[in-house]
């Protein structure tokens, strides 16, 4: 577990905040909410993760925590168009489109799911279908997001 002189240590040094997105992960559920806090705004202020924790973030979209889907989906969008190959940011926004299709994940996860498939950039055929499929029902902000998504 990361001790209040570590999470200082990554308040100054973002860098080394990506290097324990396990542990940040985990703060998120603490029973502390101070260690919460701490940990959101480490995740705000992080920056992209590296290509090698995508398995590790993607694995959190079908996690019961929607603090976890949250922040994984946020991470995976820092990554943008350029992270990584088309194969493997088509398979992160599929992953992201099973996020949209879960009904009991709060809607500010699902959202952000949406978001990051539109930061990942070039959407698509069966992608673009999930998200349409969800544009008759959805809020006003996911449905905001999804057309952002379907218009890149």
């Amino acid at each position: 577990m990361i001790d209040s002189n570590q999470l200082v240590e990554y308040a100054k040094q973002p860098e080394l905040a990506l290097r324990k997105l396990k542990e940040l992960l985990c703060l998120l559920e603490s029973d502390d909410e101070t260690e919460q806090v701490c940990a959101t705004d480490l995740l705000e202020n992080c920056g992209a993760p590296s290509r090698s924790d995508i398995p590790f973030l993607c694995q959190q979209l079908v996690s019961s925590s929607s603090s976890r889907v949250y922040w994984s989906s946020t991470l995976l969008g820092r990554l943008g168009p350029t992270g990584g190959e088309q194969s493997e940011r088509s398979n992160i926004q599929s992953q992201l489109c099973n996020v949209i299709d879960n009904e009991t994940i709060e809607p500010s996860a699902r959202e952000r799911a949406a978001w990051a498939i539109g930061e990942l950039g070039s959407i698509t055929g069966s992608i673009r279908d999930v998200l349409e499929k969800h544009l008759a029902t959805a809020s006003p902000r996911l449905k905001r997001l999804l057309e952002a998504a379907l218009a890149m």
